[in-house]
């Protein structure tokens, strides 16, 4: 599964929650805007919390972080990426302007590996090492500030799941 294909489908969004203001910009160039996403609140070592908006179908995961600009998040936001069982994931920053960390997450929620992903990389495949279930993609450094590192536990809500 890539985070960067773009796919232009007319789905309609009706139970939505919106994001908090700062991800208000309408991108021309996305389909899923941030504020028609649904988020959730996860925490890194039970301490430090996100805001993540779920990605949780083929179509949104493929779109990911594509085309925002750094003012579109703070660094207390991030995606969840769901998938539907955990398997071999790889990621890449396609049309993603910002930097991004990723931690590839298993179904206990532990987190396998992270990176640290150049904006607009198309050679670096970013690999799971592992089955995960779960990637969760945030602003570039924010892991080294926490100190996030493989191994370390993510507490994930249960009401988080894959459409497809």
């Amino acid at each position: 599964m890539l985070s960067s294909l773009i796919i232009f489908l007319a789905v309609t969004h009706p139970e939505a929650q919106t994001a908090p203001a700062q991800s208000q910009r309408h991108v021309e160039q996305r389909y899923f805007q941030l504020k028609d996403l649904d988020t959730a609140k996860i925490s890194f070592k039970e301490k430090d919390e996100l805001t993540v908006w779920v990605m949780d179908s083929n179509l949104k995961r493929a779109e990911g972080m594509m085309f925002l600009k750094d003012s579109d998040f703070t660094e207390k936001q991030g995606m969840i990426f769901v998938f539907t069982a955990a398997q071999e994931l790889r990621f890449w920053m396609r049309n993603t302007l910002v930097p991004l960390d990723i931690a590839y997450v298993d179904e206990r929620g532990k987190i396998l590996s992270t990176y640290t992903m150049k904006a607009l990389d198309e050679e670096t495949d970013y690999s799971s090492l592992g089955r995960s279930k779960y990637a969760i993609e945030v602003k570039a450094g924010l892991f080294k500030k926490l100190k996030i590192m493989p191994g370390d536990m993510v507490q994930i809500p249960s009401t988080i799941k894959a459409k497809d």
